[in-house]
């Protein structure tokens, strides 16, 4: 390596707060990979997975509903451009060719509640979309930077619901909504959304023009964060051929976005007592919000129902006055592993740590991670999230297990990040740096390999105390195409 290239590797590290040594541990990652995932089995219904009766879902809903002086915030990751929404668009403009859902979509554009928008800043008429050539104008236009932007925006400023009255609401709006029906405590709704910085600055305008209207709607004071994915946490990619170092034109380093996992730290820098997570995309319009309102609700219960117990017995075990044999009830009864074994020191090191409740719902084949039963080196079982890239593809005792998961990670949690003293948890020191991932993708047409950290409720919260809880498939309803705007539960 010359001296100007070295010149400009420690530039581009200096950049994002690293050093030579991180340089090294990324390449050794990208050489050797990650293990894979030891599953020990699924978790399932009554087996890592708990069922509420109807009678103790009211009683873990009012317990929230009626706690005071509690600290809620509202965590939404929506750093990601939602250009994926519309990758089979793209390929209709460059090569004119219509997919079924492409036909379907131009069909039924009049449905989607960016169409009349869309007509009068593009300047045309429904006449126009009778032609080939208007409507790749149209979805060209839709998309373009020139146009309304929305191949390069995030998900929360994409138009997601028309109502009957006819307007129009973003995902980021649904959000405010169904925040204020139960993310509220004493007048206060707490909302923070990770946003991409290239468009920043049209996000937090959107925000701001939503916030005073929103407070008038539903008499609350709303508090609205924002923050950027920690450029630090950006991670560097070789070629696949030769593994030499991707390398921009000016001949620094190619440092890409290392997925929701780098979101830990700006999760670690939030000051709440209850965190709300959900993804930017899985919101409803308000007539099917009464039931994801319930089952949150029933989550933080539950989240709250523990984590008082947790902090009794860890404040009892400083204090001298530790009773085992209710503690390790406590703990059968509510997490799974092999509690009876450890010494009284273990068991609080257990119950010191970040807690969460993740809502389930029955596995009906969408693509992404599950529960399951996970072997430990501790010789302890734990509950995880597990993508399924994480399990060996080639052990076929691993892919029966995958292959006969009886529910999916809709991404529901509520999470506690303080301990029985009121101090905040480092979430860092939880996260299990051994299940990242490596994965394939091309740069200017040339295969590369790229890192990805420990996904923020995979491996980031490896070492958390977990409880699954079932949750209707009705809470669950992700648009992760444009097409899926138009399915029943987002009309």
């Amino acid at each position: 390596m010359n001296e100007q290239v070295k010149n400009i590797d420690s530039e581009s590290l200096k950049k994002r707060g690293l050093s030579k040594n991180d340089l090294a541990a990324y390449r050794k990652a990208l050489l050797s990979g990650f293990p894979f995932m030891k599953l020990y089995g699924n978790a399932e219904a009554g087996t890592g997975i708990k069922q509420i009766s109807e009678s103790e879902k009211q009683s873990f809903r009012k317990l929230y509903k009626d706690i005071e002086n509690l600290s809620v915030l509202k965590f939404v990751p929506a750093s990601g451009a939602a250009s994926r929404m519309f990758k089979e668009l793209y390929a209709f403009i460059d090569s004119g060719k219509e997919t079924e859902n492409v036909k379907s979509f131009l069909k039924e554009l009049n449905n989607y509640p960016f169409y009349d928008e869309l007509l009068v800043k593009a300047e045309m008429t429904e006449s126009d979309l009778k032609t080939a050539e208007g409507r790749r104008k149209a979805v060209e236009f839709l998309l373009s930077e020139e146009g309304m932007n929305y191949g390069n925006y995030p998900k929360g400023m994409i138009k997601f619901h028309q109502y009957a009255d006819g307007h129009k609401r973003t995902a980021f709006e649904e959000h405010f909504h169904e925040g204020a029906m139960y993310a509220g405590k004493n007048g206060k709704v707490k909302i923070h959304f990770t946003i991409p910085e290239e468009t920043a600055d049209d996000v937090k305008e959107h925000l701001k023009s939503l916030t005073g209207c929103m407070e008038k709607m539903h008499e609350v004071k709303y508090e609205i964060e924002t923050s950027l994915q920690k450029p630090s946490t950006d991670t560097p990619a070789i070629y696949a051929d030769d593994q030499e170092w991707v390398r921009l034109e000016d001949g620094s380093l190619l440092f890409r976005p290392a997925g929701h996992g780098a979101l830990l730290e700006n999760l670690n820098e939030l000051d709440a007592d209850l965190v709300f997570v959900k993804n930017i995309d899985n919101v409803v319009p308000d007539r099917l919000k009464p039931i994801t309102v319930e089952n949150k609700e029933l989550l933080a219960g539950v989240l709250l129902k523990v984590r008082d117990q947790l902090f009794h017995f860890c404040s009892e075990y400083e204090k001298g006055n530790f009773n085992r044999s209710e503690a390790l009830n406590f703990l059968n009864k509510w997490f799974v592993g092999d509690f009876d074994d450890q010494s009284d020191q273990q068991l609080f090191a257990i119950m010191n740590r970040p807690s969460r409740v993740c809502g389930m719902v029955k596995n009906e084949g969408e693509p992404g991670g599950g529960p399951f039963l996970v072997d430990e080196s501790s010789g302890l079982p734990s509950l995880q999230i597990v993508e399924s890239a994480q399990i060996d593809p080639e052990a076929e005792d691993q892919q029966a297990i995958l292959s006969n998961a009886s529910h999916f990670n809709p991404v529901d949690l509520v999470l506690s990040l303080k301990n029985h003293k009121g101090d905040s948890f480092d979430l860092l020191k939880y996260r299990n740096d051994n299940t990242g991932m490596v994965v394939d993708k091309t740069f200017e047409g040339r295969a590369i390999k790229a890192l990805e950290l420990p996904g923020l409720w995979n491996g980031a919260m490896h070492d958390w105390n977990t409880i699954f809880v079932e949750v209707p498939i009705e809470t669950f309803n992700p648009v992760k195409t444009v097409f899926d705007l138009r399915r029943p539960n987002h009309r």
